[in-house]
């Protein structure tokens, strides 16, 4: 399935309904295509949800698009969880996409995941590396989820890192299958940087992992306080 998104204009920043229109003009220009199957709603949080849905808005822009046969499904791809959630309630949404919020690291979009896969909604996991630190080691990437990171998060994937090289696994491959091994998500959103990489990813994705190193990783993962979208206070 092909799929791309919709984004704000690069100079002005609008995000009106007219720019999702444009939006979708550019990417089919450059894709040589006059149909997409899958369009997603990118990085919503960069305007209000009532400046998105209001009419004529963006979202509106979406579902027009698809009623015209442009497009075939609607999907929203952004980081905060509640946002998130908020558009999948519309209901106009058939895909959700968030990024470094199911890892190794962080649990942010569990909840959203299993609720949105019970009704029938596609789950994309995008980011199981953090940002690159759980790929290419937290020595070597002292970044996380495009920022900087925290010192507790940084000893939690060194901890892991020490878990995975006991048994002969790649921090890679736990972090891949992670995502891979969840039963709610149903496409898991890999960086490429280069055609090299394709095959070491499906490398990653087969690797060997015994039974007993989940149960380790899952006691070395950080507290629900240190995720990107930590639970309300009393949750």
């Amino acid at each position: 399935m092909l799929a791309t998104k919709v984004d704000p204009d690069p100079q002005t920043g609008d995000f009106s309904g007219e720019r999702v229109r444009i939006s979708l003009e550019e990417s089919m220009e450059r894709l040589g295509l006059d149909h997409i199957q899958l369009l997603h709603l990118h990085d919503p949080e960069r305007m209000s949800f009532d400046e998105a849905t209001a009419p004529g808005g963006p979202v509106d822009a979406l579902v027009e698009l698809k009623k015209q046969g442009l497009v075939d499904h609607l999907g929203v791809a952004g980081g905060p969880v509640a946002l998130l959630q908020r558009y999948l309630d519309t209901g106009l949404f058939e895909v959700v996409l968030t990024h470094n919020r199911y890892s190794l690291l962080d649990r942010s979009a569990e909840a959203l995941f299993m609720a949105a896969h019970q009704r029938g909604v596609g789950v994309l996991n995008a980011a199981p590396y953090g940002g690159g630190m759980l790929a290419k080691g937290p020595d070597v990437q002292t970044k996380y989820a495009y920022g900087q990171r925290s010192d507790a998060i940084g000893a939690a994937a060194t901890g892991m890192q020490s878990a995975c090289g006991a048994v002969g696994v790649p921090l890679a491959a736990a972090a891949l299958q992670f995502s891979l091994r969840a039963p709610f998500v149903d496409s898991t959103v890999v960086g490429v940087s280069s055609p090299e990489r394709i095959q070491q990813t499906l490398e990653l994705a087969s690797a060997s992992i015994p039974e007993s190193l989940w149960a380790e990783l899952d006691a070395l993962s950080p507290d629900p306080h240190l995720w990107l979208d930590p639970p309300e206070p009393g949750r």
